[in-house]
């Protein structure tokens, strides 16, 4: 299992989304290098990205990755959720942001919601409405880097 990277606690899931519209930007580079070159130009690529030629070949042959990838990092709304499961993602990981809403429970429950019926626009609206106060946001923009978490790792 892995996990977008966006910066928790802020209630901004910018980062999160550049995140996976980069691994999705990389996994459709991976399928068409296959298409292309088979494994010869996959190697090449897994030497640009730097990662392991099979891992990668097996990622391009399924056209996403190997494991569950589960958002995380300023998901705070059902907006936010349903998004991320709308670019790919398998699921979300709702965090300190929530809680810092007006009705904590209500929102997680109506992200579960949005989560599990993230097409379904109908649904989204539905579960949208009368969350109380949402947090106050935070523009990762505007965080100096060491105040940043998502900094960390590779």
């Amino acid at each position: 299992m892995i996990r977008t990277k966006g910066e928790a606690g802020t209630g901004d899931v910018v980062e999160a989304v550049r995140h996976m519209k980069t691994v999705n930007r990389q996994i459709a580079q991976a399928k068409a290098a296959l298409a292309e070159g088979g494994m010869v130009r996959i190697r090449e690529l897994a030497r640009e990205l730097e990662v392991d030629a099979e891992l990668l070949r097996q990622t391009a042959d399924l056209g996403r990755l190997p494991v569950v990838n589960f958002a995380a990092g300023g998901i705070a709304t059902p907006a936010d959720a349903a998004l991320m499961m709308q670019l790919g993602c398998d699921g979300v990981f709702v965090g300190s942001g929530i809680f810092k809403s007006g009705d904590p429970a209500k929102r997680a429950k109506a992200i579960v919601r949005a989560t599990t019926h993230f097409k379904d626009a109908k649904v989204l609206a539905e579960c949208s409405t009368g969350l109380g106060e949402a947090m106050v946001g935070i523009n990762c923009d505007s965080m100096k880097p060491e105040e940043k978490l998502a900094g960390r790792g590779w």
